[in-house]
């Protein structure tokens, strides 16, 4: 493999030791997940829900709605998993952005349109008219992004498609996981988005919510899930066959260490469908609706797992003999986790008030 392009070990020593700065990595990308899932997932459950039918406008206007602050701390949270992988692997991530910088920066312009589409679609449902076309076409630029973002991740992994790439900005899609890892990534959003549109719907619907047309977006939600999971499923295995040979041999052969979190978590997701399939009525069925979005939580932190241990062995030959010095700074550190720590509570605890709390219309409420 040439290693001409790999630019050099960054001499500045890491602030603090790399095994805390991987924990960390993990803990806030997988925060920064939920809401990207959310967002995707539920713009796709939006655009495909339509208007027909028990409880499809509520979960239109559910996600539409959710989506006004849910994009938003998906982008905040995504700061943090990032900063982390700066300092880590910031020598291949930044040279996979540069090497495709045009749809890297096209991302932005993605993300800004699809944003203020929501706010567009939120306003004419508001007003009581059809925002299907917005939707669909704010769906499209989040389907898009989820794209860009597997396209950049699988090229840091593999600096021997660099110079290929620098030649032919195409190229990058050539990657046989490319689809298989997209797919992965959209169902997981889409499964997530539907089991918490279950979970809402029976949540409203036990304070005394209209029980018709919950339960019809209650429906809706988990056979969303149920689908995406199983389509997920499949497409798992395919994408463990579509990885390069050597790295997946290499990735079996890290005994319990690899192996664990993906059992653990394909077991998850079995679990997961075999409940979702047990689901006829999930207003009288809390309980497994609960279960669902507990496993989903579940399955996520042992996938995101078994992702970041799958990009070490990846990149074990590209960073063969490196070697980092260490100066850690506890005072900036120490304050980052304090901050941090604040900033989840205060978002938490935006996020029960704004569920518990919900005013009714009218300009009393107001």
């Amino acid at each position: 493999m040439s290693t001409s392009l790999i630019p050099a070990l960054d001499p500045a020593p890491l602030p603090g030791p790399p095994w805390l700065f991987q924990v960390l990595w993990v803990l806030t990308f997988f925060i920064h997940l939920l809401f990207v899932n959310t967002a995707l997932g539920g713009t796709l459950l939006a655009a495909f829900a339509g208007a027909a039918g028990a409880g499809r406008r509520e979960v239109r206007s559910f996600f539409v709605e959710v989506n006004s602050w849910g994009i938003s701390f998906a982008i905040t949270f995504g700061i943090a998993p990032l900063l982390f992988m700066q300092v880590l692997l910031g020598r291949f991530f930044y040279t996979a952005t540069i090497l495709v910088g045009w749809a890297w920066f096209g991302m932005l312009v993605l993300l800004t349109v699809g944003y203020y589409l929501n706010y567009v679609a939120k306003f004419r449902l508001r007003a009581g008219k059809d925002a299907a076309a917005v939707v669909v076409l704010e769906a499209a630029c989040f389907v898009a992004i989820a794209g860009i973002q597997v396209t950049v991740n699988l090229l840091h992994l593999q600096p021997g498609r660099w110079e290929q790439v620098a030649d032919r900005a195409w190229a990058a899609l050539g990657d046989p996981s490319f689809l298989p890892r997209f797919l992965h990534f959209v169902l997981a959003a889409v499964a997530m988005a539907g089991a918490l549109a279950a979970f809402v719907a029976v949540r409203r619907a036990a304070r005394g919510g209209d029980a018709h047309s919950l339960q019809g977006m209650a429906r809706f939600g988990v056979k969303a899930a149920l689908i995406a999971t199983l389509l997920q499923l499949v497409d798992g295995f395919w994408l463990l066959l579509s990885m390069p040979e050597d790295v997946l041999r290499a990735f079996m052969r890290g005994g319990a260490a690899t192996m664990a979190p993906l059992g653990i978590g394909i077991l998850a997701g079995v679990l997961l469908l075999v409940v979702l399939a047990q689901i006829s009525d999930p207003l009288a069925q809390a309980t497994k609706v609960r279960r669902v979005a507990e496993l989903i939580v579940g399955a996520m932190v042992f996938m995101i797992v078994t992702r970041h241990e799958l990009r070490d062995v990846y990149l074990a030959r590209a960073r063969a003999g490196e070697q980092v010095t260490v100066a850690p700074q506890w005072g900036p550190l120490a304050l980052f986790l304090v901050v941090f720590v604040l900033c989840v509570g205060l978002t938490i605890y935006a996020l029960v008030r704004a569920a518990k709390e919900r005013p009714s219309p009218g300009e009393e409420a107001a």
